[in-house]
C-alpha cells in the first residue's frame, strides 16, 4: 500500500500549493471565481489530510480491544473525506456558480488568472497520474476498471477521482471563463462552476457508498476465494471444503473461514509403517491405539499449519484463516 500512501501525500502537497497560489491570485485580481477556487483547493487539502490520517491510524497493531487491528479506520476516514468533498467541494462550487448567475461579477481576465489555471492543470494532472500509477501497480491481472470496482483501498480511489474532476474542472473553468469574456455574458462562468460542482457531488456519493460497503465488511473478491478453495481442495489430506465465508478486514487484510473435511485414511496411511512395526513387535493394542491417535492428531495439526502457511504465500492478503473441522472423511 506504499503506492497509495504516495498518491495521498502528493495530493496533500499539490492541493496545498494550489490553495496558496490561488489565494495570492485572488489578492492580486480580486476575482470571486479565484476565491472560490482557493476555497476548493483548501477543502481538497483538508480531505486529503483526512485520508492520510486514516492510513496512519489503520496501521496500528492489534491489541486487547481490537484483535484484528485498526485497518477499518482507513474506511472511516475515507468516508469522512467523501462527506467533505460533497459539502465543501460540491456545495461551495455549486453555490459559487448559482451566485454568479444571480449576481454576475465584473468580467476581468488577467495573466494571473491564466497562469493559475495553467499551473492548476499541471499540478492536478500530475497528482492524477500518480494515482493512476498507484492503481496500475496494485491491480495485478485485473483490468484497470475492474480493480477500481473491487479495490479495498478507498484512499487512492478518492485521490484518483477527485483530481480527475479537478483536472477536468480546470479545462471546463477555462472554457467557461473564455466564453464569458468572448460573449460578454458571465453566465458561462456560473454554468461551468455548477457543472464541476455536480461532478464532485457524484464522486462524493460514489466514494461514500463504496466506503459504506467496506465498513460493513464485504466478502473478498470472488476470484481470490476461488483461488483459495481450489488450493485447499488440491491437498491430499483434504476431502472437501464447505461453508466458505470471507470478509475484507482492512485495505490489505482478508479473513477466510471454512469447514474442512479431512481425509482420515490419508492421514492414517502416513503412519502405516509405524503401525505395522508396533504390531509385529507385539505391543499392547491399547497402547498402539492411543499412540496412533496421538500421531494422527499431530499430523493433522502440522498439515493445517502447512496449508495455512502456503495459502498465505499464494494470497498474501489472507492474514486471518480459520478452519473448522467437522468430520473426517473415509
Amino acid at each position: 500500500m506504499a503506492s497509495g500512501r504516495g498518491a495521498v501525500v502528493a495530493a496533500v502537497f499539490g492541493n496545498l500549493f494550489l490553495a496558496t497560489i490561488k489565494v495570492v491570485a485572488f489578492a492580486l485580481s480580486g476575482s470571486g471565481a479565484m476565491l472560490s477556487e482557493a476555497i476548493h483547493s483548501a477543502a481538497d487539502t483538508g480531505n486529503q489530510v483526512l485520508l492520510y490520517l486514516g492510513i496512519r491510524r489503520s496501521e496500528r497493531p492489534a491489541d486487547a480491544m481490537f484483535h484484528y487491528g485498526y485497518g477499518a479506520e482507513r474506511f472511516l476516514f475515507a468516508l469522512l473525506s467523501a462527506v467533505g468533498i460533497f459539502i465543501l467541494g460540491c456545495g461551495v462550487t455549486v453555490y459559487h456558480g448559482i451566485h454568479t448567475l444571480v449576481d454576475p461579477p465584473e468580467l476581468r481576465l488577467s495573466w494571473v488568472t491564466v497562469a493559475v489555471l495553467a499551473v492548476s492543470f499541471c499540478v492536478d494532472g500530475a497528482v492524477f497520474v500518480t494515482a493512476v500509477r498507484a492503481i496500475a501497480a496494485a491491480k495485478g491481472k485485473k483490468s484497470f476498471w475492474q480493480h477500481i470496482r473491487t479495490s479495498s483501498d478507498p484512499t487512492v480511489l478518492a485521490v484518483l477521482f477527485e483530481d480527475f474532476v479537478a483536472t477536468l474542472g480546470v479545462v471546463v473553468a477555462a472554457v467557461g471563463i473564455g466564453l464569458a469574456h468572448w460573449t460578454g455574458n458571465p453566465m458561462w462562468d456560473g454554468i461551468s462552476s455548477i457543472f464541476i460542482g455536480l461532478l464532485l457531488g457524484a464522486v462524493a456519493v460514489w466514494l461514500g457508498w463504496r466506503n459504506r460497503v467496506l465498513i460493513l465488511g464485504p466478502a473478498i473478491p470472488a476470484d481470490v476465494t476461488a483461488q483459495a478453495v481450489a488450493f485447499l481442495e488440491s491437498q491430499p489430506a483434504v476431502e472437501g471444503v464447505r461453508a466458505v465465508k470471507t470478509r475484507i478486514v482492512s485495505a490489505d487484510r482478508f479473513r477466510l473461514r471454512a469447514d474442512v473435511d479431512y481425509n482420515g485414511r490419508e492421514l492414517g496411511r502416513r503412519h502405516a509403517a509405524w503401525l505395522r512395526a508396533q504390531i509385529a513387535a507385539g505391543a499392547d493394542p491399547d497402547t498402539i491405539a492411543a499412540e496412533f491417535g496421538e500421531r494422527v492428531l499431530d499430523t493433522l495439526a502440522d498439515e493445517i499449519q502447512r496449508i495455512e502457511r502456503e495459502l498465505k504465500q499464494r494470497v498474501p492478503q489472507l492474514r486471518h484463516i480459520d478452519f473448522e473441522t467437522d468430520e473426517f472423511a473415509g
